[in-house]
């Protein structure tokens, strides 16, 4: 779909919803949007929304039901949803024997089924807008990532659905964009305790939560299929594709070096 000013009138403006949006990527994707011309619904866990911020509904992305309600009354206050940013995410640092399955299943409720959920329940709004769904996927989404294996079978999952699901929404004028970070400052909430001692936390250069955000409305604007933000995750892509042991190695080497009990300095 096409881009809309900010000269627009605001009863035929169009409307974002954004989930994970009291994060870092989750603010700046609704600041950037709203410059775009769109009337913005940021949608997180009713404990971090920020005060006073009118934008913001407090949503449970892993309660279906929910779900269905928030985004109803979305549809019912402001008449439509244009696009829909599935943002939420949340990671797992450690080795798979560190978390037990209901760390990954925590992780997968969040970056998989959270999609699924949003995405069904605007979907006929979508349809009707000619809209377009974004997911912010990641590196570990189309290539193995050392120290997160929950995380990396999360991204693999909601990659490949809409993949698949932007060819059986093409008919319906529904758009699907997969936006790719490489690590990204300021990390992201994580499912279960941090492993100490394990694996470095990022390899490569960071973006930037406004560098993604940025890519996500030039995506929209432009109607683009992938987005690929950052020099490392471009490279993790092609490289990953033409030569994947290669790609293997480089990211062993970099990625296990160097054990570290730190903070989290970002996320793929």
């Amino acid at each position: 779909m096409n881009d809309q000013s900010a000269a627009t009138p605001p009863q035929a403006a169009p409307v974002a919803v954004v989930t994970g949006a009291a994060g870092n990527i989750g603010r700046r994707l609704l600041d950037r949007l709203a410059t775009a011309g769109y009337r913005v619904v940021g949608l997180d866990l009713p404990g971090a929304l920020p005060a006073g911020d009118a934008r913001f509904r407090g949503c449970d992305i892993t309660d279906d039901a929910e779900v269905r309600t928030v985004l109803a009354a979305v549809v019912a206050d402001l008449g439509r949803i244009d696009v829909l940013v599935n943002n939420a995410g949340i990671s797992a640092i450690g080795r798979f024997e560190d978390h037990d399955v209901a760390v990954h299943r925590r992780v997968v409720e969040v970056n998989h089924l959270g999609a699924i959920a949003c995405t069904q329940a605007a979907l006929p709004a979508l349809r009707r807008s000619g809209g377009r769904v974004v997911v912010i996927g990641s590196v570990t989404g189309f290539a193995p990532v050392l120290g997160r294996p929950a995380y990396v079978g999360a991204k693999h999952a909601v990659t490949g659905l809409f993949e698949a699901l932007r060819i059986e929404l093409a008919p319906d004028g529904v758009g699907v964009t997969l936006v790719h970070p490489t690590f990204v400052t300021g990390g992201m909430g994580e499912a279960g305790p941090r492993a100490s001692g394990r694996v470095r936390a990022t390899t490569g250069a960071e973006v930037t939560a406004d560098d993604v955000a940025r890519a996500v409305v030039e995506a929209v604007r432009s109607g683009r299929d992938r987005v690929l933000v950052g020099r490392t995750a471009w490279l993790s892509w092609h490289l990953y594709r033409h030569a994947p042991a290669l790609y293997t190695r480089l990211m062993k080497r970099r990625l296990a070096r160097t054990a570290v009990h730190g903070d989290l300095r970002g996320a793929p």
